[in-house]
Order: structure tokens, then C-alpha cells, then sequence
């Protein structure tokens, strides 16, 4: 396993001299001046990167100034509303009637009609209420009590009767006539905009004409503002989401542009990963015992008993590199290597997988993953079995059991 370690370390220098400079590797430079070897001279040290400025804010578009809604017309024909109870309605169903029920009914209607002549549509609304009670009550003699309860000005009790009317006889043009009227004298004007229509679609009545186009008029206004409500939270909604999706790409800018230390290795260091402790010392090598683990090479802090050929495996992987440059990734690998556990939160997520795979292929590369790693990874990663100590190797990829595979969890 030293041997591995030391041949390791020289392919690294090999592909890139100046690491000998890096400070941890001071006591290696040494010993190899001491020998009369010769080392390349020193790297300049590169000018750091200024982090692209990040891009002012999009000056926010002005909301228009709300223009002031015309105060609303006082309406001198308008009723307030009529409370309950209403005039009773008729026995519900259909009855046969006898003959003398028949004529009473009908003279009660007749008595109706005679006072609504003589102007007392009190009365009226009596004889109608008492012709009701006997029953078989018609859509027209609903539409007609309808009629004088809207002069007797209850428009509430004028709809209720259109309304029952209406389900007796869903054509009724008189009906939707009445009840368009009463809906226009409680100032609602959509509704009365679509029982006008609808009165004057089934049953055309020239002196409703003139109504109609009152309540139009009344609607068109309504509708225009309800138009010009809707744009407007939608132009809100789409601020909105254009702030936030400004907000998150400065975010992503700035932490992109950010510099991160790092030495040679992955910005920053690889988190949770420290040093290249746990080497067992170079014995072996000429006397060397004790040799303090190699910390951090190529900024991979914090990763006790990696076997550098491991970490070899690692960067030389230009995908491998490429990844762990990435903030997000390092920060999964952080919090896996703190709880190997946590890894069960990544399952869903196949970019994040698909990394946990290539390391680990890498780490199986060199003989598994290390035993003893922080956080309570004895044994490498669920299901890798890592090195034991003293740098003996585990079993690899190949050699775990089907079994024991896909047990990750």
C-alpha cells in the first residue's frame, strides 16, 4: 500500500511539477534536494481571477397610475331590497281540481285584475295569494303576482315568484322580463343584462327595448372594469415572477462569480473530505516512519485513510472534477459524508446519483472506500466496503455480493 501511495504521488507530479511547491509537500522537496535532485523552478503565481461583475437589477417598470374611478351615478329608481317572509306560494304539485275549486279560482283571479284596474294592488296581491291556495298554481300566475309585487316595490318577493315561475315553465319570456326589471331597481346590472336578453330572445317586447339598453349600458361599464382589474393582476403576477426569477439568476450569478481557495484541487477543498491522513506512514521508504499524512493535497482537506491512488482515480476524472466544482454537488457530497444516511434524500435525484456512482467506482478503482471516514462511514459507503487499516484493500465493485447491491438504505 506505501508503494501504491508513492507511485501515486510521482504520477502527480509528473502531470504537474509545480505541486512540489504545495506547502504540505515541503518535507518531499526537501528530502529530494537533500539527495542533489533538481526541481523545476517555481510557478509564477497566477493573477486571481477578478469575479465578473454582477448585472445591475432591470430598472422595475412603473405601475401606471390607477386612474380614478368615476364615482358611481346616484340612481333614483333604485329600491332597497324587501326582507322575508314572502307571499305564501301555492300547494306544491299538481292537483286535480273540482269544478267549484275551478270557478272559485278563477274569480279570485277575476277580483285580481278588476283591482289592479282600480290602481289597489294591495288587494290585488290578495286575491292573487287566496287563488294560489286552492292550487295548480300556472307560470303565469306567478309572472302576474311577480308583477304587482314589483309595484308594490319587494323586488325580492317579485324574484322568488319569477323564479318559481321559472321552474314550472323554463321559457317563460314574461318571467325573465319581470325579474330582469326587479334586478335592475337592486342595481344589479349583470343580472338584469341576462334576463333582459334572454326575456327579449324568447319573447321580443318593444317597451323592454328602452330598459335594456339602460342596463347595457350599466353592464358594459361592469365588464370593462372587471377586464381591467383581471389585466392588471396579471401584469402584477408577471412582475412578480419576472422579480423573482431576476433574483435567483443574481444569486446564481454572484455564487458562481465568487472565488473559492482551494490550492490546486477542487475549489475550496473537497468538503468533509480532509487530507490524505491515514497514509500508515511511509516505513518502509527508506526509514520515513510517521509521515504525517498528506493532508489536503490539491485541496482535498479533511478525508482520514484515503488511499491517494483513490484520489488519483478521482482527479483524473475530468467529469469527476468538472462536478465537484459545482456548489450544489459539493454540498450533497458534504452532507453525505457527514451522514452517510442522508444519501436516501438524493435517491429521486438521477444527477446527484449518477455522481455517487462515479465516485464510488473511482474509490472501488483503488480497493474501496476508506474505512474510518467521519461522520460514521466505517466501511466506505453503504454497500463499499472500504479499506482497512493499514491500507490493506476491500472488496470491489465486482466482488459484492447481487445480494447486498441495491441494499442502500
Amino acid at each position: 500500500a506505501e508503494v501504491r501511495a508513492v507511485e501515486a504521488l510521482v504520477a502527480k507530479l509528473k502531470e504537474d511539477p509545480s505541486l512540489i511547491y504545495d506547502p504540505q509537500l515541503g518535507f518531499f522537496k526537501d528530502f529530494v534536494l537533500s539527495w542533489g535532485a533538481k526541481v523545476p523552478d517555481a510557478p509564477k503565481p497566477k493573477p486571481k481571477a477578478e469575479p465578473e461583475p454582477a448585472k445591475p437589477p432591470e430598472p422595475q417598470e412603473e405601475e401606471e397610475e390607477e386612474e380614478p374611478e368615476e364615482p358611481e351615478e346616484p340612481d333614483p329608481e333604485r329600491l332597497e331590497e324587501d326582507p322575508e317572509p314572502y307571499p305564501s306560494a301555492g300547494p306544491p304539485g299538481q292537483t286535480e281540481l273540482s269544478d267549484e275549486q275551478i270557478d272559485k279560482q278563477g274569480e279570485l283571479k277575476q277580483a285580481a285584475s278588476e283591482a289592479l284596474e282600480d290602481g289597489d294592488l294591495a288587494k290585488a296581491l290578495e286575491k292573487l295569494t287566496q287563488a294560489f291556495e286552492i292550487g295548480n298554481v300556472s307560470a303565469m300566475m306567478y309572472a302576474k303576482r311577480a308583477e304587482v309585487l314589483l309595484k308594490l316595490k319587494k323586488p325580492c318577493a317579485c324574484i322568488a315568484d319569477c323564479n318559481a315561475a321559472l321552474k314550472i315553465n323554463p321559457d317563460s319570456g314574461k318571467a325573465y322580463r319581470v325579474r330582469g326589471r326587479a334586478n335592475r331597481f337592486l342595481g344589479r346590472w349583470e343580472e338584469a343584462h341576462q334576463d333582459l336578453a334572454e326575456s327579449q330572445k324568447l319573447d321580443f317586447d318593444d317597451d323592454t327595448a328602452e330598459l335594456q339598453k339602460l342596463v347595457d349600458a350599466k353592464y358594459k361599464k361592469i365588464a370593462e372594469k372587471k377586464n381591467r382589474d383581471r389585466l392588471k393582476a396579471e401584469k402584477k403576477k408577471e412582475q412578480e415572477r419576472k422579480r423573482r426569477k431576476e433574483e435567483a439568476q443574481r444569486a446564481y450569478e454572484e455564487a458562481k462569480n465568487t472565488p473559492s481557495g482551494g490550492g490546486y484541487g477542487f475549489p475550496g477543498g473537497f468538503p468533509g473530505m480532509g487530507g490524505m491522513g491515514g497514509m500508515g506512514g511511509m516505513g518502509g521508504m527508506g526509514g520515513m516512519p510517521g509521515m504525517p499524512g498528506m493532508g489536503g493535497m490539491g485541496g482535498m482537506p479533511g478525508m482520514p485513510g484515503i488511499d491517494p491512488s483513490m484520489l488519483s482515480g478521482i482527479m483524473s476524472d475530468p467529469e469527476l472534477m468538472q462536478a465537484f466544482q459545482d456548489p450544489r454537488m459539493a454540498q450533497v457530497m458534504q452532507d453525505i459524508m457527514a451522514n452517510p444516511g442522508n444519501i436516501a434524500k438524493y435517491q429521486s435525484d438521477p444527477e446527484v446519483m449518477g455522481l455517487i456512482n462515479k465516485v464510488m467506482g473511482a474509490f472501488s478503482k483503488g480497493g474501496g472506500m476508506p474505512g474510518g471516514m467521519p461522520g460514521g462511514m466505517p466501511g466506505g459507503m453503504p454497500g463499499m466496503p472500504g479499506a482497512a487499516p493499514g491500507g490493506a484493500s476491500g472488496p470491489t465493485v465486482e466482488e459484492v455480493p447481487e445480494s447486498n447491491v441495491d441494499e442502500v438504505d
